[in-house]
């Protein structure tokens, strides 16, 4: 096996080897044992007070209603307990004294539930309820218990399907896709090829999970569409920066995507078409009210409507398939969840680069606990697969892939303070394979199987009601690296006044992560990416993030929420910049900063929404002259990335009236980095060739400027929607949308290939009308 080969700096000690790794192996077993130690014994709530828990349903098929509101009151009145459901609808109150209490539990466009309890002392008592549909009783939309300080958390987005809804998107239905790259904090590079850049990181730097299993690039070729079609999302927590050591392993962002459950009452299903993709769904009871079933299939068709509708070839092909099994019981909710995904195309429709990739991902989890004790245990476990394989115009042939089994087990507890104690950690295998057909820079193939785990202990102190402190800590571990990485972690949110409702939110960390992805940022038309280890002396690659948001709510319609981020980067492989016309897996360790500030205005009140958000950021690497092959006069050459886009504006307004729903969005973006080129030419090694004649024709070479100091056009759109449901009989229902995307039909750059020098642009209007008929 030929290994890859770098031009590596002085060699730097990793900051847990050698006696560091003493502390570093000693710190993780601290965090093990403080849990499973002491921390259960200690963390149980006084003896005489009880604890309420159970899931939140709707009546109608048995989905999780998350965030409903949970109040327990005093039969003075007072409020003694509040809280909401969490993911999976499912909601625990602590720490509540022995007692006679009415309880209330409410969700918008639901009836409440209303019941008279009494807790015994040290009772464990498990509540579940499903609430009946009344969309237009308007008393729900009050928030009982109001949003407590301790749901607020520093650059993360609780994403509802209402929210991905209000996107257009060519149908059948909406995507979590099109959402996500309605938000400031989100950068791309295109309408195609399905990379996300979060707060400055790159694709291989987010963690995506769907059910709790990993899925490496679920999103399609088409940058409309992912493997979360609308329909499907229960809930998605969205972590832009600033997450808790639960989360170890990525330096950017996590994103846990929840699909919902099927119906566990009746079967039901849909089929639906556009111009873009065709889609087929169906659910239902496998044990009525406790088990249920799931499948989503969707095919794209735009390749073959595409001439005629764009004017010109759309050589893009995607599928997705989703299933689910769920389970669930008075203390017990598991479901089992398998994705597939593929895609194929070419970037550039003129040209013959066929690029191909996709997912496999198979997994189930579990929520658990006892009518004894106050602790919950979450289980994950799965298996996913990704392939990615591109042909180049000349024939060549380049593959790469990964393969990962993960267990991850999450125990959390209350607290003898108010707050709870969360403990967990995961093992998991990885391989990493990539190869190609002709030989470069020193290697043709390489195979990496990898074991690690990690830990991690996080602790929610309520300080008072006004004050929650997040403080955590995670470690992890590649054994072939024999240390320790560890990081630690804080979050803090505080309101300072309830009459006008506002919350300031904080973030500290520091996030390290072992794999990383080759890959030639010069050619930003590619999506090629190969996995590997971090190839510095056992470093792994590093982020330093800071936080601080502001929320508050101006009037009762309007809400501001603005977050500045800051984020220092370690040990960041980049390719080595060289003129060769060919893919460039030659990394060497730069270092980096970007910061930035986003910001969104909401006015929501019925049947009227309007969001308008501005981000700005600013993304910059630094690395050796010599170490970066640079051929510019500074020792240390500093740049920004091709993903690094200052400016972005977007404004989403969306109406919900009798007669139908319309959604307008326009967005900008200022113009991202490129290097331009002076010319061409061809390199011919002549040495040994004066006695030797040979035929050879040179290594075709690009003559660059420096990299990265120009700047592509400003980015501009607007795509509009229209659509209307109706009802064709008891059991049978149409929803009909037309729109179109890139209504003024503006000719915005994608990129310039900087081996041909053509200008490739993003899509030109796209008009659609799609139908999707619903079978009861």
């Amino acid at each position: 096996m030929s290994r890859m080969h770098t031009c590596k700096p002085p060699y730097h000690r990793h900051p847990f080897s050698g006696r560091w790794g003493v502390w570093g192996w000693g710190l993780l077993l601290l965090v093990y044992f403080g849990s499973v130690g002491p921390a259960p014994a200690l963390a149980q709530p006084d003896a005489e007070e009880a604890v309420l828990r159970g899931f939140v349903r709707n009546e109608a098929g048995g989905r999780p209603l998350e965030g409903a509101n949970v109040v327990v009151r005093r039969m003075s009145g007072a409020i003694e307990a509040a809280g909401a459901a969490a993911g999976r609808g499912f909601y625990q109150l602590s720490r509540i004294p022995p007692g006679r209490y009415r309880l209330r539990i409410s969700f918008v466009g639901y009836r409440s539930y209303r019941d008279t309890l009494r807790l015994a002392p040290g009772a464990r008592r498990t509540l579940s309820v499903e609430l009946a549909a009344a969309p237009r009783q308007m008393d729900e939309v009050t928030v009982e218990g109001g949003q407590g300080v301790e749901d607020a958390e520093a650059g993360l987005r609780k994403i509802q399907p209402a929210d991905v809804e209000n996107i257009p998107t060519p149908g059948p239905g909406s995507d979590l896709a099109s959402y996500l790259r309605s938000l400031p904090e989100v950068a791309t590079t295109g309408d195609r090829g399905g990379r996300l850049y979060i707060r400055g990181g790159t694709p291989s730097q987010n963690l995506v999970l769907v059910d709790g299993t990993p899925i490496y690039k679920p999103f399609h070729i088409i940058g409309f569409y992912s493997a979360f079609p609308g329909r499907l999302v229960s809930s998605t927590n969205f972590h832009a920066g600033g997450f808790g050591a639960e989360h170890t392993g990525r330096i950017s962002s996590v994103m846990d995507v929840q699909l919902r459950p099927g119906n566990t009452k009746q079967y039901q299903g849909s089929v639906g078409t556009g111009p873009f993709l065709a889609s087929a769904h169906v659910e239902g009871p496998l044990q009525r009210g406790r088990k249920s079933f799931l499948v989503h299939a969707r095919h794209s068709l735009i390749e073959q409507a595409g001439p005629t509708l764009l004017g010109q070839d759309a050589p893009y092909t995607f599928y997705d398939v989703t299933a689910k099994v769920h389970t669930q019981g008075a203390s017990s909710q598991c479901s089992f969840t398998g994705v597939r995904t593929y895609d194929r195309g070419r970037i550039d429709p003129d040209t013959d680069a066929s690029f191909r990739w996709d997912n496999t991902s198979v997994g189930g989890e579990c929520l658990l606990f006892s009518a004894q004790s106050a602790q919950t245990l979450h289980l994950s476990f799965g298996t996913t697969h990704f392939n990615n394989r591109v042909r180049s115009p000349d024939g060549t042939v380049r593959t790469a892939g990964t393969w990962k089994v993960r267990t991850k087990f999450d125990l959390t507890q209350p607290a003898p303070w108010d707050g709870a104690i969360r403990w967990g950690g995961k093992v998991q295998v990885d391989d990493y394979g990539f190869g190609l057909d002709e030989p470069f820079l020193g290697f043709t193939s390489e195979d990496d199987f990898l074991l690690s785990a990690s830990l991690y202990g996080d602790l929610e102190w309520k300080v008072d009601e006004s004050l929650m402190v997040n403080p955590s800590v995670g470690a992890q571990s590649l054994f072939e690296w024999g240390s320790v990485s560890v990081d630690p972690r804080v979050q803090v949110a505080y309101q300072p006044w309830t009459e006008r409702p506002a919350t300031l939110t904080a973030a500290l960390g520091v996030y390290q992560q072992i794999p990383t992805t080759v890959t030639d940022e010069r050619d930003v038309g590619s999506t090629f990416r190969a996995w590997t280890p971090s190839p510095f002396e056992n470093r792994p690659l590093r982020a330093d993030h800071a936080l601080l948001g502001w929320e508050q709510r101006l009037l009762s319609d309007i809400r501001l929420s603005v977050e500045g981020w800051y984020r220092r980067f370690q040990d960041l492989p980049v390719p080595r910049w060289t003129p060769l016309v060919r893919f460039n897996t030659n990394l060497v360790r730069a270092d980096g900063t970007g910061y930035g500030v986003d910001l969104s205005l909401r006015y929501d009140r019925d049947p009227l929404r309007v969001d308008v958000t501005y981000g700005y950021g600013r993304v910059e690497y630094r690395a050796s002259r010599d170490q970066l092959g640079a051929w510019v006069g500074d020792s240390v050459v500093e740049y920004s990335p091709p993903h690094d886009r200052r400016h972005k504006v977007g404004i989403v307004t969306s109406l919900d009236a009798g007669w139908g729903t319309a959604s307008v969005r326009w967005q900008y973006g200022s113009g991202r980095p490129f290097t331009q080129v002076y010319g061409y030419d061809t390199l011919l090694e002549v040495r040994g060739l004066r006695d030797t004649p040979s035929d050879a024709v040179g290594v075709p070479r690009a003559l660059f400027d420096r990299p990265y100091r120009a700047r592509l056009p400003s980015y501009h759109r607007l795509d509009v929607s229209l659509g209307r449901s109706f009802d064709l009989g008891p059991d049978l229902g149409l929803s009909a949308e037309a729109g179109a995307m890139n209504a003024y039909n503006r000719s915005n750059v994608f990129y310039i290939d900087l081996f041909t020098l053509d200008r490739v642009d993003q899509l030109p209007i796209i008009p659609y009308l799609s139908l999707q008929v619903d079978i009861q």
